[in-house]
């Protein structure tokens, strides 16, 4: 191993910088003109990446373990460390929460400015200087002055001091002093209202229907029994339609039966489908089941609630 003897520390590499350029400012020509410049331009670049490794951070160790992460602040003649590190003796073994803390230099200090400025006096009025007011003592007052809340009425029922609110017990008559006491109330006045509308809508629906028939007159008899009543009963007759015929009780009794029936199966077999749908023809069969029992449902309502059918006779 070689060993190096430094015995002198004045030696910068910014002396070496300005020693070339002295060296190469005293040659004259092209070629050492364009020498100079490299020299410069390298001169400067150094500069800059010496200026951008002392502004960089590092890491200190302090004796107690503690890491501090600093500013670089690179020097020129800084040594490499040592050749040899020192290793602790077998007692000194590493323990708990003795390790490496870090923990970040603070060398921050706020400058000193000048101080808070004094608040401005109250304004003058009068020649008088207004006093502030005391909020503490207006807050005792007006709690002085504050009606206490009286207690709710309450009512005992043991020997032994039992209290029960009065107002919602029932023991109270509260509500004949509503002013609505004993009047029929807004939205049953209401509903007739919307009754007697509906109801003077359906007569001019009918005396319309009935002069399209034919100008035949609904019967007093039909009048009394309302929507419910037979054919006869309604019109006094039922109007004839050029090549259509109403269809007899018998007939419209065995269609009924026909679709309840109809009904009856296809519920069946809805009922009777997988609860798991996981195909394409599942889908489509439990499709095409609602769509028949809503259109049966539909015709079942029509023919029960319809009390003249025509019936084509061709």
């Amino acid at each position: 191993m070689s060993l190096v003897y430094i015995t002198h520390h004045d030696e910068s590499i910014f002396d070496v910088e300005r020693e070339y350029a002295a060296q190469t400012a005293t040659k004259q020509g092209g070629k050492f003109g364009n020498a100079s410049k490299k020299a410069t331009r390298f001169a400067q670049n150094l500069r800059d990446r010496l200026n951008a490794e002392y502004k960089k951070q590092s890491v200190v160790m302090q004796n107690d373990g503690v890491r501090l992460l600093t500013d670089a602040k690179k020097a020129f003649h800084r040594t490499m460390g040592c050749a040899h590190i020192p290793l602790d003796p077998p007692c000194a073994f590493l323990r708990k929460n003795q390790g490496v803390k870090w923990r970040r230099e603070n060398t921050h200090m706020c400058p000193k400015g000048p101080g808070v400025p004094s608040l401005p006096r109250p304004a003058k009025d009068d020649g008088k200087c207004k006093v502030p007011p005391n909020f503490i003592r207006r807050n005792i007052q007006c709690a002085q002055r504050t009606v206490a809340c009286p207690p709710p009425p309450r009512y005992v029922d043991t020997p032994t001091g039992t209290r029960h609110n009065l107002v919602n017990s029932g023991l109270l008559p509260q509500f004949i002093c509503r002013k609505d006491f004993g009047k029929v109330p807004i939205y049953i006045s209401k509903t007739k209202k919307m009754l007697t509308q509906m109801r003077a809508i359906c007569d001019k629906e009918e005396a319309r229907i009935q002069e399209l028939c034919g100008g035949h007159k609904r019967g007093q008899q039909g009048r009394a029994s309302g929507a419910a009543g037979s054919a006869a009963a309604l019109f006094g007759g039922p109007p004839e339609m050029p090549g259509m015929r109403i269809m007899e009780h018998a007939e419209r009794n065995e269609i009924l039966e026909g679709l309840r029936q109809h009904l009856s199966e296809n519920t069946k077999q809805y009922q009777s489908m997988p609860l798991l749908i996981d195909s394409v023809a599942k889908r489509q069969r439990k499709g095409k089941l609602e769509s028949d029992l809503r259109q049966v449902e539909q015709d079942i309502l029509l023919i029960e609630t319809s009390p003249i059918i025509y019936v084509s006779q061709f």
